[in-house]
């Protein structure tokens, strides 16, 4: 059997560690990307439940005629729906339009809020409705 020798080329305590702590910081990194992607998806998927909420509620004003109570001028409360975990307020807020309160028309602006991790997000989208 072979005796080896210090020339014989292994790896040396010095490099092992440097190695392990090139290895580590990499690890950190996937770890920091697979964290932010998760919050990500997180955001997305309460923003297309905000969009679905949002949907409805335009559906549902659309089918109404002009003189039922939730197309009066003023502001109305849709109250709360869950999703997922998640509590979103519903409201709306109808106005006469620029063509006067003579006309039946009206401006129509959706409001949908939730509260995530202290953070308070807001989504808003206008409609015009008329005979």
């Amino acid at each position: 059997m072979r005796r080896l020798t210090p020339n014989d080329g292994g790896f040396t305590l010095l490099e092992l560690v440097v190695s392990i702590l090139i290895f580590s910081l990499g690890f950190l990194g996937v770890t920091k990307m697979q964290q932010y992607a998760i919050m990500g998806n997180s955001f997305s998927m309460q923003m297309s439940n905000t969009i679905n909420i949002i949907d409805n509620q335009e559906e549902y004003l659309r089918g109404l005629n002009i003189g039922d109570p939730d197309l009066t001028l003023g502001n109305h409360n849709g109250g709360s729906v869950t999703r997922q975990g998640i509590q979103y307020d519903l409201s709306w807020t109808v106005s006469t339009t620029g063509l006067g309160p003579a006309v039946n028309a009206r401006d129509i602006d959706i409001q949908v809020a939730w509260v995530e991790k202290t953070v308070n997000h807001r989504v808003a989208m206008k409609m015009f409705r008329s005979n």
